[in-house]
């Protein structure tokens, strides 16, 4: 009697057993499962992404029905009194290229890059281009945001994400919105 207490708690705790059947009672889906990276944005203080005046003699480019702003190589729209950057979508058309343009061939394929954008020659014409993955810029604008990709310190810009390498950054990923479900 002088040990009730322990024979009763070893009772217990064996017919409770282990919680092997607990974790083997895994029902499968039938859904497509999507694998989401994790991506974590630090803090940083980014600059030029808005303007307040537009320089002089600066002209819209007006592409379904939204005017674009080209300032020095990058694009700002009017967004409450003052000028936002942004990126022209895919399919806008420029005759001529921003002065920092750098041609660059991705699997055989020619891509011209500025500040974040690829674009492809179309009938004379420059036209925004899908970003393609495994291109190597050498330097990224001041606007790419640093994250952290599945633990990788990367940059974003764009929606791409960047990753340092020796001859300048790798595009590794294209980060697309979450649907909500």
């Amino acid at each position: 009697m002088k040990h009730l207490h322990l024979v009763l708690f070893l009772l217990a705790f064996l017919s409770i057993g282990t919680m092997e059947y607990v974790e083997a009672q895994v029902y499968p889906r039938n859904e497509r499962r999507v694998i989401r990276r994790k991506v974590r944005r630090h803090n940083r203080r980014v600059v030029r992404r808005t303007l307040r005046r537009l320089p002089a003699n600066t002209r819209p480019i007006v592409y379904r029905r939204i005017s674009y702003y080209p300032v020095g190589g990058m694009y700002y729209i009017q967004r409450k009194g003052i000028y936002v950057r942004t990126f022209p979508p895919r399919g806008f058309r420029l005759r001529v290229l921003p002065a920092t343009a750098v041609m660059l061939t991705v699997r055989g394929i020619p891509y011209r890059y500025a500040d974040g954008v690829f674009y492809t020659e179309i009938d004379g014409e420059y036209e925004v281009s899908e970003t393609p993955i495994g291109a190597v810029v050498k330097e990224l604008p001041e606007d790419a945001e640093e994250i952290d990709f599945d633990g990788i310190p990367a940059y974003e810009l764009n929606e791409a994400v960047y990753k340092a390498v020796e001859d300048g950054y790798e595009i590794i990923d294209i980060l697309e919105e979450e649907e909500d479900n």
